[in-house]
């Protein structure tokens, strides 16, 4: 067979291929951009979230997880959920994504959004310590791993200078600190609580546990604080997060029996706590927000070293606003 017709086949597939690359190009051009690859992590509690992308905006809830969303977000990125109408305000949101705490008010809620088809994230962290491990873990989810490196290494600083500060203490000069959460009856922090590590962490201690009282269950005691400016101060809520076991003990009989030692310091979130009989003699206490005195996020980091500067002032600075001093009133 003659030469030249290998030579003209083989111009004619080179052709043809041509012309088939000339209309993959075209039709590529004429059809839409392809659609963003798909964003997939798995949660805490290992459950995998799959998004189009990126999430942009999420909606979260409790104090401490957003307020840690916001640090690595900014304010107008982050939709804070209102407890009970979750559904109403995401659906007004544009939220990319919902991350919301181990713990919520309603249990089951990340399920039931998740059933309603709303990608929800739980993300879970106890103490304080844990904090810059789940800034990392919140950034790695919102693909911010730069702010997140930098956000936990701010933590972490803060952290180890409270811990540098503290060092070396000897267990029986650290001063005895009882964290009054509650005043109606008197309700008090044990060991197993979590602001437990908190105040070892800010080199106190804890009052050796007394008579076993009226202890709490569950996952926290309903109560409630008083607010300035009204006769009964105003009213607002408190969830005291109830630990493991005596992680928080209630009742005026269990407070007379505890056997304060002296001197005592008293920290508590009241304004205007008033107390029985046979409780330390000190006449004030540290004020420190529930957030910073009962929570794990960056509010609590701050409560950390309000607490250690109040309990070591020549060991630790304190740079911000002064100390908030209330009186600790005895009832008669």
């Amino acid at each position: 067979m003659p030469v030249n017709f290998f030579r003209r086949r083989w111009v004619w597939v080179a052709a043809a291929l041509a012309g088939l690359a000339a209309g993959w190009v075209a039709a590529a051009a004429r059809s839409p951009a392809p659609a963003p690859g798909r964003w997939v992590f798995r949660d805490d509690l290992g459950q995998r979230v799959a998004l189009p992308g990126p999430p942009r905006r999420v909606a979260c809830s409790g104090r401490d997880l957003c307020d840690l969303a916001r640090a690595l977000l900014g304010e107008e990125a982050v939709i804070v959920l209102p407890a009970g109408a979750e559904e109403q305000r995401l659906r007004e949101s544009g939220a990319g994504l919902v991350v919301l705490p181990a713990v919520t008010r309603q249990p089951g809620l990340a399920a039931r959004l998740r059933a309603l088809g709303w990608p929800a994230a739980t993300l879970r962290w106890r103490d304080v310590d844990q904090l810059p491990a789940a800034a990392r873990r919140l950034a790695g989810w919102l693909n911010q791993p730069g702010r997140g490196q930098e956000l936990a290494a701010a933590y972490r600083r803060r952290l180890d200078r409270v811990a540098a500060a503290v060092a070396g203490v000897p267990e029986a000069q650290r001063p005895v600190v009882v964290v009054l959460a509650w005043d109606q009856p008197p309700v008090w922090a044990q060991p197993g609580s979590p602001v437990a590590t908190l105040v070892r962490r800010a080199g106190g201690r804890l009052p050796a546990e007394g008579r076993p009282g009226e202890r709490a269950g569950g996952t926290g005691i309903a109560a409630w604080w008083h607010r300035p400016g009204s006769r009964w101060g105003g009213l607002a809520r408190l969830d005291v997060p109830a630990g493991a076991g005596a992680g928080w003990q209630a009742g005026e009989e269990g407070w007379r029996a505890l056997g304060h030692p002296g001197p005592v310091r008293v920290v508590t979130p009241l304004l205007t706590p008033v107390v029985p009989p046979g409780g330390p003699a000190v006449g004030t206490a540290l004020y420190l927000p529930p957030a910073q005195l009962l929570g794990a996020g960056p509010a609590a980091l701050e409560g950390l070293e309000r607490l250690a500067a109040w309990l070591y002032p020549e060991r630790l600075a304190f740079e911000g606003d002064p100390h908030r001093l209330v009186p600790l009133r005895v009832a008669p």
